[in-house]
């Protein structure tokens, strides 16, 4: 009886005997097996590196900012010279930044609109500036967009980024200057931030959340932001701006 776990102990050597050169031939199957893996992502990386500059060459280096020395706003009629100019473009976006903000992420945007109609006059295009005002995406109930030429070679936009509700601008240059759009933007609006400027305006805002049109504007003293009837507003028609006015919000 007392044989017994030394037969055990017998038997489980001779049976580790029998299988270790299985598993270690199993195991040395698996390293070949990843290293052939690893052969083949090493050729394919190496033929990816060989040929991708003919295919796909690497990233030039952002293009330094340009001082802006001129800037001309689009009028309304020049809409169609400047999409022909321009058509070619790929656009690059800034909105609000998550980083270190300016006046130009905090301000009201309806303040901002003011001080671009004081600078710039009537936007280039607003949301009633279109053959119909129904079935369009909401992406496209764009309360006031400006166009510009700056250097009299470079396209740039601003739009209100949620209508007389909303905070700071959306603004928009090609897309070679992606990285530096920041820049970019605070060279083109150091003027409209300094002065201060700021002039009487009036806009139509439509909010798709709720389907609801708005008078939005300021009337020279006061802000305002107002409902109208669907029927007041008409595709192609802006609206006037009444001088006086008592019901004014802050």
């Amino acid at each position: 009886m007392k044989k017994k776990p030394e037969v055990a102990a017998a038997l489980a050597f001779l049976l580790a005997a029998v299988l270790a050169p299985d598993a270690r031939a199993q195991q040395e199957r698996s390293e070949d097996a990843n290293l052939g893996r690893l052969y083949r992502r090493a050729r394919i990386d190496a033929l990816a590196e060989r040929f991708a500059p003919r295919e796909h060459p690497e990233k030039s280096p952002a293009p330094p900012v340009p001082r802006i020395r001129e800037r001309r706003a689009v009028l309304p009629l020049g809409r169609p010279v400047f999409k022909r100019r321009f058509a070619g473009v790929d656009w690059a976006y800034l909105g609000r930044t998550t980083g270190r903000r300016t006046v130009l992420d905090t301000m009201k945007t309806r303040r901002l609109r003011a001080r671009l109609q004081g600078h710039y006059g009537d936007p280039t295009r607003t949301v009633v500036d279109a053959d119909t005002l129904e079935g369009r995406p909401a992406s496209e109930y764009v309360q006031f967009e400006y166009w510009f030429v700056a250097n009299d070679s470079i396209p740039l936009k601003v739009v209100d980024p949620g209508g007389p509700f909303d905070r700071g601008l959306v603004f928009s240059a090609p897309a070679r200057y992606r990285e530096r759009l920041a820049e970019l933007r605070a060279d083109f609006f150091a003027p409209l931030i300094a002065a201060r400027l700021r002039a009487p305006y009036v806009d139509y805002y439509y909010d798709t959340a709720s389907g609801t049109w708005y008078r939005t504007g300021f009337d020279g003293r006061r802000f305002f932001t107002e409902p109208v009837d669907r029927s007041d507003v008409v595709p192609g028609r802006r609206p006037a701006l009444r001088r006086e006015r008592s019901d004014a919000g802050p």
